[in-house]
């Protein structure tokens, strides 16, 4: 029987973790953000990194402590609930476990210390205007190879932090069938950046545009025509910790919404004694435990490398996606008219549960993800069992 929890030394750490962010009044500095003001957010980066939080899966010749997923949870779970900006994740459980693994010695000298000591925020550009697809298919960026360089022209869009971020691992069509990852420095180039209108006004998404971007080979992360193997285990990991990110905004909202219910008065009496609202407040608790086990599992499987990892990765995507948004939802609906109103946390934590309810795909997306890997799929059925599948989880 396996039995998922954070050990004692992982649940000291969080409980720093917790402490510190509880001492940087919780979402500031997401509202300072949403103004354009940085600072706090750059304070609160700074402040994890001499935590610990950035090295914690950085091999320890590089500066870290060489630990694995597992560890990231209580840092994912702690920057969940105060809704932080910025790219922790695709950072530490995107950039630097590909750096580790596919990255030359001279990008893993680069990088990874400086990832460690919270000196290089990463972020991922994959997705083009024209679809707004995170499939491989999609990919139309050429990188063309001329001597000791390729020249890369078009469009990026859905970047988190294009503007923010000192590096991007950008995907880039090579070849008719392959697709090359390549790691894309402000040191060294310069991109175009436009800042687009998303309903989650705390996360800054941009689109990104190279023009005729000079790019030495040695920029090239893994092998050439062969990133897309790459970037779906660089994914895998992604979600898996955004999925524990989600996990802690929903234990903030459910929090919120039952400290809400204790001292809200209705007809004399706390809301939280009337029956509709203690039975809201318990299917909350229970959306909430059954997302925290199945995205717990996912980021074990990403850990140990699990058979099922595709599986695991794909159900916990699908199934925290649409708990987070259920249960910011009806935290709004429990707080009222007042739920609606910028003066309280509720409609944050609802617009991220939205935002990131598209990001790295659509819950179809997902779907189809454990269709195929459950060897479901049986050509024209294929939507038929998706279609079902969403059914049951909405």
């Amino acid at each position: 029987m396996m039995y998922f929890a954070l050990t004692k030394e992982q649940k000291l750490f969080q409980t720093s973790v917790r402490k510190y962010l509880a001492a940087q009044e919780k979402t500031r500095a997401a509202r300072l953000f949403i103004t354009g003001d940085l600072t706090h957010y750059e304070k609160i980066w700074t402040g994890l990194a001499e935590l610990g939080a950035m090295a914690i899966n950085i091999p320890e010749e590089y500066g870290g402590a060489g630990l694995t997923q597992i560890d990231l949870i209580p840092v994912l779970e702690e920057v969940g609930r105060i809704l932080l900006p910025g790219v922790y994740a695709e950072t530490v459980a995107f950039a630097a476990p590909l750096i580790t693994k596919y990255g030359t010695e001279q990008q893993q000298e680069r990088y990874l210390p400086k990832i460690a000591a919270g000196e290089a925020k990463m972020s991922l550009a994959i997705v083009e205007p024209d679809t707004l697809s995170f499939a491989q298919q999609a990919i139309q960026l050429k990188a063309k190879s001329i001597g000791d360089y390729f020249i890369i022209n078009g469009t990026k869009t859905f970047v988190i932090d294009g503007d923010y971020a000192d590096a991007l691992i950008v995907a880039a069509k090579t070849s008719e069938e392959g697709i090359t990852l390549f790691i894309v420095d402000k040191e060294d180039v310069q991109w175009m950046t436009k800042r687009l209108q998303v309903v989650d006004e705390t996360k800054s998404v941009t689109e990104v545009h190279f023009d005729h971007l000079r790019l030495p080979k040695t920029a090239v992360l893994g092998e050439v025509h062969g990133g897309w193997a790459i970037y779906q285990e660089g994914e895998q990991s992604l979600k898996a910790a955004l999925a524990m990110i989600s996990i802690g905004s929903m234990e903030e909202v459910v929090e919120m919404c039952t400290e809400y219910a204790k001292t809200r008065e209705q007809f004399g009496h706390a809301i939280g004694r009337f029956q509709a609202v203690k039975h809201r407040i318990v299917e909350m608790k229970v959306e909430l435990d059954l997302a925290k086990s199945i995205a717990y599992y996912a980021n074990w499987a990403v850990a140990e490398q699990a058979a099922d990892v595709v599986t695991a990765v794909a159900s916990a995507d699908a199934f925290v996606k649409n708990a987070f948004m259920e249960v910011a939802a009806h935290n709004i609906q429990m707080h009222g008219g007042i739920g609606f109103t910028t003066e309280i946390d509720c409609h944050l934590f609802l617009k991220r549960a939205r935002l990131l309810e598209s990001y790295l795909g659509q819950l179809q997306d997902s779907y189809d993800v454990i269709i195929k890997a459950q060897g479901w799929m049986l050509n024209d059925q294929t939507v038929q069992q998706s279609e079902v599948l969403q059914s049951n989880n909405t």
